[in-house]
């Protein structure tokens, strides 16, 4: 039986997980849908505490270092499979997710989709970069157990 072991190329991991994290600051702000998402989460940016701005990237970073395990594992090495795995994992666990909130949580369905269609955006974003970045030789290999 055989295991495969990844270490993700961090650089990679990083730069798609802020990049992730700064397509949000556009998205939630007045440019795009800052008053939508303030209106429908009755929440203003300007009352919001700093931490969360250090803290929310963090997010984005995971979700970038689980892409780049797929990727990896999936062996997609181009723009298009990254593109359809940022698909699946955005429809198969973000939007459900979402869905959950907006039947069982009480979450507006206007929030809902302000949340999804960034969650959307930077899925493909990440899984864009995490695929296209250079890669480096003796990136994954496989352990006998």
């Amino acid at each position: 039986m055989s295991n495969l072991s990844f270490r993700p190329n961090v650089v990679a991991v990083i730069v798609a997980g802020l990049a992730g994290f700064a397509f949000s600051l556009i998205w939630y702000s007045p440019l795009l849908f800052g008053d939508i998402w303030a209106a429908a989460s009755g929440e203003a940016a300007a009352s919001m505490p700093i931490w969360k701005l250090f803290v929310a990237p963090l997010r984005e970073i995971i979700s970038a270092w689980v892409l780049a395990v797929l990727i990896a594992s999936c062996g997609i090495t181009g723009s298009k499979g990254a593109v359809v795995l940022g698909l699946f994992l955005w429809f198969g666990f973000y939007v459900v997710q979402l869905a959950g909130a907006v039947i069982w949580d009480g979450m507006s369905s206007v929030l809902g989709v302000v949340h999804a269609g960034d969650w959307l955006i930077k899925m493909l974003l990440m899984a864009v970069i995490v695929a296209a970045w250079p890669k480096r030789s003796g990136r994954m290999h496989e352990r006998s157990a």
